[in-house]
């Protein structure tokens, strides 16, 4: 998913997503270190990963959501809805 750091000649950084893609590739390490280390002929390499967590968008279905969320987008929103006694 991302693209792959070497932080020193024998550390390589690889960042997931998430806590279940880092669990995932814990797993397959096992098999990847020592793949890893023959190739290369190093046999100091070590795995480091970072999770990088993102931040999920809200999710709005109700009319009443929906406005809200376009008034945090738009503040002036309100403003005009009162201006011209709108209801939604």
């Amino acid at each position: 998913m991302n693209n792959i750091e070497l932080e020193d000649t024998d550390q390589i950084v690889f960042t997931v997503a998430n806590e279940m893609n880092k669990v995932e590739v814990n797993q397959e390490m096992e098999f990847l270190l020592p793949f890893l280390r023959k190739r290369l002929n190093n046999f100091e390499i070590k795995l480091k990963l970072i999770v990088t967590e993102t931040v999920k968008e809200e999710t709005v279905f109700s009319p009443t959501e929906k406005y809200q969320y376009l008034v945090k987008l738009n503040p002036t929103l309100e403003e005009l809805r009162n201006k011209f006694d709108l209801d939604f």
